[in-house]
């Protein structure tokens, strides 16, 4: 059974951050998960979610927009140490981390990316966290971003040729860089480690796009996969409403 965690970055905006985590427990979602951990109470959350017996299953590394993997490696290294750190305190083994943008007419990022990733591949293993390196979409949201093919990010993955080191595929942006979802995902499950998804185009529920993520859920557990599938979207109506419609939606 595919475990669905929730962003509560961008739903229950009316009530308090923290709050958030017990309404996903109370709504039946198995995860949370959220974005920068820098400005936030992690130790609260790890006592909240413990308390509604809902997991924490990914954040992002520090100031993950500002702080990206193909900085300095010495840069990189100190980055992820302390994340990981910051992620154990609740209790969490899965972190996201970005690529850089564009910089230039060569492809000279592929191989700081493999190098750095390499580099905290062995801190990753030690502390048994992965680190999920995130691909975007560069049309519509992310201008400029460098990783925006999960077939570049594939390569990356195999190259470091490390368990802990994986690809976060969003479906999202991948429907609309490149679609061919289920084909992509099935032949590389074993290089994702984690999932997160919407209704594309918008942003908003799963149901209202052109993916049939009915069929992309079982795609995905026929594949063997059996980590999170992250639910990152704008809610277009009530918002808890919304949430139960699309759990309902994508496992009934």
């Amino acid at each position: 059974m595919i475990k669905l965690s929730i962003c509560i970055e961008p739903v229950l905006t009316d009530i308090d951050f923290y709050d958030r985590i017990k309404v996903a427990a109370e709504l039946g979602f198995d995860a949370i998960e959220f974005w920068d951990p820098v400005d936030k109470d992690v130790a609260k959350i790890g006592r909240i979610a413990a308390e509604n017996d809902i997991a924490v299953s990914i954040c992002c590394v520090k100031e993950a927009w500002t702080k990206r993997m193909n900085f300095p490696a010495s840069i990189v290294v100190k980055n992820v140490t302390e994340s990981i750190k910051l992620a154990k305190e609740m209790g969490c083994n899965s972190l996201i981390a970005l690529s850089g943008d564009v910089e230039g007419k060569a492809d000279s990022q592929k191989n700081i990316l493999i190098e750095n990733l390499k580099r905290v591949a062995e801190i990753a293993v030690k502390e048994n966290v992965t680190i999920n390196l995130e691909a975007l979409n560069s049309l519509v949201d992310h201008k400029g971003y460098y990783l925006d093919s999960s077939y570049v990010g594939f390569e990356i993955i195999k190259s470091v040729g490390c368990d802990n080191i994986r690809l976060l595929y969003d479906v999202y942006h991948m429907q609309i860089m490149e679609g061919n979802v289920i084909e992509n995902v099935s032949k590389n499950i074993d290089f994702i480690g984690h999932f997160h998804s919407a209704g594309v185009p918008g942003r908003h529920e799963h149901f209202n796009g052109e993916n049939d993520y009915k069929n992309i859920l079982k795609a995905i557990e026929k594949a063997g996969y059996n980590r999170y599938f992250g639910l990152e979207y704008w809610p277009t109506y009530d918002h808890k409403k919304s949430l139960a419609d699309v759990k309902k939606y994508l496992i009934g």
